[in-house]
């Protein structure tokens, strides 16, 4: 098992190999600093170094959820990205830290060290790195991109508009140099479609490549925590944009 480590933290592993395989008993890897965080962390099949998807989950509002999502949600995630032969990182941000819109510079921070340390992995090709986020996953993912020059695509899907931070990236969104995905469910009940509407219209007015998806189909803003219908549409991106 090779640990996942990352400056200043305390990196908690669950290492999948291969889609179908059963997550090993996590390993706690102890270094300076201190705060925390956790990843799930699915190899694929084959011999690296590998594509990798670093992806971001949302706010989750009770430690019952929480739990749930890390065990099986964003798990399924992990490994649906991991058989479609991407190494995939999914960094858990800490709970008691994930509550408030303040949080935000501190989690954005928490994701650049982490993509750090994903570049870093053997396994991973540095030069083909995507991220990828959902809700607030999906506002940190277009902070982190505006502010990096190493990465390969961002993907979001239904993207939270957080006071300041949102209003603020837009305003930024010339610094944006990769390819953007963004999916939204029109059923979405947490504001997520105007997001996506002020987003796309701010990187098509600055001729950004930009791949805007609106669904139809039900789920509403949930719909991106678990793979389901719009995964296609995902995977035609991802190879195009990153595997190649």
């Amino acid at each position: 098992m090779r640990p996942f480590s990352c400056t200043s933290l305390l990196a908690v592993l669950l290492v999948v190999h291969g889609p179908t395989a059963r997550s090993l008993q996590a390993q706690k890897d102890s270094v300076r600093g201190g705060e925390q965080t956790d990843a799930i962390r699915c190899r694929p099949e084959g011999r690296g170094p590998f594509p990798a998807v670093v992806w971001n989950h949302g706010r989750v509002a009770d430690r019952t959820t929480f739990e749930r999502a890390r065990q099986f949600g964003w798990k399924r995630i992990c490994e649906a990205l991991a058989a479609d032969g991407f190494f995939a990182i999914v960094p858990i941000r800490e709970f008691e830290r994930d509550t408030r819109p303040q949080d935000i510079p501190y989690n954005q921070r928490e994701l650049g060290r982490a993509i750090d340390a994903v570049k870093r992995l053997q396994d991973v090709d540095p030069s083909r790195v995507a991220l990828m986020g959902h809700s607030r996953g999906g506002l940190l993912t277009l902070l982190v991109g505006l502010e990096r020059r190493d990465l390969k695509a961002l993907i979001l899907t239904a993207p939270a508009e957080i006071p300041p931070y949102f209003a603020q990236a837009v305003g930024r969104i010339s610094r944006v140099d990769v390819p953007v995905l963004q999916l939204v469910e029109e059923g979405d009940e947490m504001g997520s479609v105007g997001a996506v509407a002020a987003l796309d219209k701010a990187l098509r007015s600055r001729g950004k490549d930009v791949r805007t998806l609106r669904y139809n189909r039900g789920g509403g803003h949930f719909l991106f925590t678990r793979v389901d219908y719009w995964w296609d549409d995902l995977r035609v991106f991802l190879r195009e944009k990153v595997a190649s």
